[in-house]
């Protein structure tokens, strides 16, 4: 027993010898190495003087959606201390290239006035780590790849820099020789952003709302308004001059928002020189479209703003508390639109796979909007300009149920507009009738709309209401009011009673006259205009419907009042179908205005001619 105790110290350091060296075994061929794994080739090379020292795998962007593998190569030159490393990335397009170089950063201050690519790489100098980079993004069909260069650099970056420049143009040559011949900006840029949306709802405008206006323009029907009676104005061509004096200054207004991103670019561009000579031309242009209010003023009817009348109520307040966060709501989502838009092409570069990754980054709202960015990255982008029509349609809807359930009663509009009023009598069916909307629109909606439509009785009552509130009658059971005339409601037995009150008090009364039949109620509204209004303050307006249907309720109107004396005139043939507007007062008789066309312009020049010529007479 004795005789075996020497052996086992002997045993066990034999066994931690074996232990050793099959660890090291496992550590050198069996275990994975900590190091980054090594790069492939590289797609370039500084010279044949020039020895490959490391090449690797840069796997902190190894998780970018939108971007390959990053990969480093280091090289040592023949001269003491020579060294250049080249970063490069490929990527799927420019935004995520653009992306991955932000994300990445590019430490150091700007080394101005040295670049070799066009002025379109971004050279910088970090004196901490002794290190100038110059790093660009360069384009073929279908991928875009980040490329860094980097020398170490001591002092005197511009010298630096003057020798990382002949590698830079034979890197990006190489590179051409490859597809990859369009160099950019790897950064951001706010004016690009903000042209990309332009771009982006010009283009949704031409491809789907576009030819639906030209199929609209090219369906409005036109009417005769050729008169031989002096009593007959035709205002064709007063509507024309006034609608062609606008689309010139439009013209010049665009021409000047254009100057102005063109200004934007330059001032972030750094660019002195282009944004000194655009804020000259755009002195001159400020000074042209003053002159040209002089010159070419526009219509009175342009200008209209009527007095803002509401309901004094509760139902007011909440009224105007939606239509606040309507408005307030609107920058906020065209805001979002802009960030969509500029993450669903950034994030792809972004090595992150959730959005609780972008804590800390500068780009705002970044973590919340990251999930939906990247559900519209690609070719998928497009569909944000039609959830952004959506999203404002929505805002539009909430505005005007506000706008509705604040509208003021008869007795609100009395009270806070003391003018007399105007009473207007139609038939109810006529309430939801809606003409072209070529003269107002309600905001963006209203311009990107597929068919700019507007109520008539809105476009009616915001040309009279420059001369008096408008008041009208609810149909029974209604019970929120849309845009237009204060409503008041009143029982069977009571609003005849009524009617004849603001009939008589009012400054002129304002019959519809296409009407699809002439009812109990609206013929007793009639009867009580011709033979029982002492004053005959009486304007007469004809719906925007369609051209056969105008000719069928315009002579079923005629036939209920053609036999009354008063109405008797404005049943002859010195009316032509083009009518839009006729007025009477007992001095100047009948006196009617019309058009070759329907449109808010046309009733409204019509409107502001007629209470022009008969105010006089009306007050």
């Amino acid at each position: 027993m004795t005789s075996l105790a020497p052996a086992r110290p002997a045993r066990r350091v034999l066994l931690g010898l074996a232990a050793t060296l099959v660890a090291v075994l496992l550590g050198a061929f069996g275990a994975p190495s900590a190091s980054a794994a090594p790069a492939g080739d590289p797609p370039w090379a500084p010279g044949d003087d020039w020895f490959l020292l490391t090449s690797a795998v840069d796997e902190s962007v190894g998780d970018a959606p939108g971007c390959g593998t990053a990969q480093q190569w280091r090289w040592q030159g023949p001269g003491a201390g020579e060294e250049l490393t080249l970063w490069y990335a490929v990527c799927d397009d420019d935004d995520e290239a653009i992306g991955l170089a932000e994300w990445r950063g590019i430490p150091g201050r700007p080394v101005t006035e040295v670049q070799v690519l066009d002025g379109e790489e971004r050279v910088r100098w970090n004196g901490g780590d002794a290190e100038l980079r110059s790093q660009w993004i360069t384009s073929a069909e279908d991928s875009t790849a980040l490329v860094e260069l980097r020398m170490p650099c001591e002092a005197d970056p511009r010298a630096c820099a003057g020798r990382i420049g002949p590698f830079a143009l034979d890197l990006q040559d190489t590179l051409a020789a490859d597809g990859y011949n369009r160099v950019n900006t790897p950064a951001y840029n706010l004016s690009d952003v903000l042209v990309q949306t332009i771009v982006f709802v010009v283009f949704i405008w031409v491809i789907f709302v576009g030819p639906f206006r030209l199929i609209a323009f090219a369906r409005r029907p036109r009417y005769r308004s050729g008169s031989t009676s002096p009593r007959y104005h035709d205002l064709t061509r007063v509507v024309l001059g006034a609608r062609w004096k606008r689309r010139i200054r439009m013209v010049v207004w665009f021409f000047a928002a254009f100057l102005g991103l063109v200004e934007l670019n330059s001032v972030i561009a750094g660019d002195t020189s282009a944004a000194l000579a655009v804020l000259l031309a755009l002195a001159v242009l400020v000074g042209l479209i003053a002159l040209m209010y002089r010159l070419i003023p526009p219509h009175p009817v342009e200008d209209v703003r009527p007095t803002r009348l509401g309901s004094l109520s509760v139902r007011g307040g909440v009224g105007m508390a939606l239509s606040t966060i309507a408005y307030g709501l609107l920058p906020v989502i065209l805001v979002v639109f802009v960030l969509l838009n500029w993450y669903a092409g950034a994030s792809g570069g972004w090595p992150v796979d959730s959005g609780a990754g972008l804590s800390g980054r500068w780009e705002p709202l970044a973590g919340p909007l990251y999930p939906i960015a990247r559900a519209f990255a690609g070719d998928q982008r497009i569909w944000l300009v039609p959830l952004l029509l959506v999203a404002i349609a929505l805002l539009v809807a909430l505005d005007e149920f506000g706008r509705r359930i604040r509208a003021a009663s008869v007795a609100d509009a009395l009270a806070q507009d003391t003018r007399p009023h105007y009473l207007y009598l139609r038939s109810f069916d006529e309430d939801s009738l809606k003409l072209p909307g070529l003269l107002r629109r309600r905001g963006l909606f209203g311009a990107l709309s597929l068919f700019r439509q507007v109520r008539f009785e809105e476009v009616l009552v915001q040309q009279l209401s420059m001369s008096g509130p408008v008041i009208a009658i609810a149909p029974p059971g209604a019970r929120i009011a849309p845009i237009g005339a204060a409503r008041a409601s009143f029982s069977n037995d009571e609003w005849q009673q009524h009617v004849a009150r603001y009939a008589q008090t009012a400054r002129a009364v304002v019959l519809s006259a296409t009407p699809l039949e002439v009812r109990q109620g609206f013929a007793w509204e009639i009867e009580l205009v011709a033979n029982y209004l002492q004053h005959r303050r009486v304007m007469v307006v004809l719906g925007p419907w369609k051209r056969s249907q105008i000719a069928r309720r315009w002579a079923t109107f005629i036939g209920a009042v053609g036999a009354i004396p008063f109405f008797a005139p404005i049943a002859g043939p010195w009316v032509p179908d083009g009518v839009t507007v006729l007025a009477h007062s007992d001095r100047q008789g009948w006196q009617a205005w019309g058009s070759t066309r329907r449109t808010d312009w046309t009733y409204s020049i019509a409107i502001d001619a007629a209470t022009k010529a008969f105010l006089p007479d009306w007050s």
